[in-house]
């Protein structure tokens, strides 16, 4: 099964974009504290870590998402996409806050990933439970295989 490709080092190594971000962070500290990144640019948008595995006959997507109320999640198969989206939001406790620094990512996020052709879209369930969405989808009956008794003559 392949998910969708990501940006990475012809050699196959870490990601350029983290590699990049880490770069302007080391940057942003030698320049005492001066944000290299506007806050509407690419840099800021985030999205949640995944685990995508395969267990009981069903593949399971698990994703990561603290701070994201379950009325802000979606998830949707097209074809064999399937899509999670939704939106962190921003709470500030006190208005007069003056905020020193901020490392949390805010705002909306999109994640598609391609299902192999032996998912059956007729049979996903999603779940949201402590900040963690796990969404399963079940393998065709043809494609879960059957055991073979193998004879002795």
């Amino acid at each position: 099964m392949q998910l969708l490709p990501t940006l990475r080092r012809p050699d196959g190594g870490r990601s350029l974009l983290r590699d990049w971000g880490q770069l302007e962070d080391q940057m942003q500290r030698l320049m005492g504290g001066m944000s290299l990144r506007e806050p509407t640019s690419e840099a800021f948008t985030w999205g949640p870590k995944v685990d995508f595995s395969e267990a009981n006959g069903n593949y399971v997507l698990t994703a990561e998402l603290p701070g994201v109320e379950p009325e802000d999640v979606d998830v949707e198969l097209e074809g064999n996409i399937l899509t999670i989206r939704g939106e962190k939001k921003m709470k500030r406790e006190h208005v007069d806050e003056r905020v020193q620094l901020s490392e949390r990512r805010y705002g909306a996020f999109e994640r598609s990933f391609a299902l192999p052709s032996s998912a059956d879209p007729e049979n996903v369930t999603a779940e949201f439970q402590q900040g963690v969405l796990s969404v399963q989808v079940a393998k065709r009956p043809e494609a879960r295989g059957k055991k073979i008794k193998v004879k002795t003559t």
